[in-house]
């Protein structure tokens, strides 16, 4: 009798798990767009991650740079999808960061 008991609540949990699964970053396309900091990214970047003071020195371009080098910022973000911490970016801003990050991440 415990057996379909465990055997539906494991069913279901996985269920769960991988309805609420991210995007994989191969899933992830890039719109067509060509964002730039100024023009869309600095929005979202502001709204995400130097709002909540996680990383208040991102709030400039400057700030940015040296993760935008290192591929920091393209692994955490896009790749990894461990930043923002409240995972809250919508499927049309990793479009837009995506196409940013292939486009060199111009500023203007």
């Amino acid at each position: 009798m415990k057996f379909p008991v465990l055997a539906l609540t494991a069913f279901t949990a996985a269920i769960l798990l991988f309805s609420c699964k991210k995007d994989k970053v191969e899933d992830i396309q890039c719109d067509g767009s060509n964002p730039t900091y100024t023009g869309q990214i600095r929005a979202i970047i502001n709204a995400n991650c130097t709002n909540s003071n996680c990383h208040p020195g991102y709030s400039t371009y400057a700030g940015l740079e040296g993760i935008l080098q290192n591929g920091s910022f393209e692994r955490e973000v896009l790749i990894d999808q461990t930043m923002p911490r409240n995972g809250n970016l919508s499927a049309s801003e990793l479009s837009k960061i995506k196409c940013w990050v292939e486009n060199g991440f111009p500023e203007n």
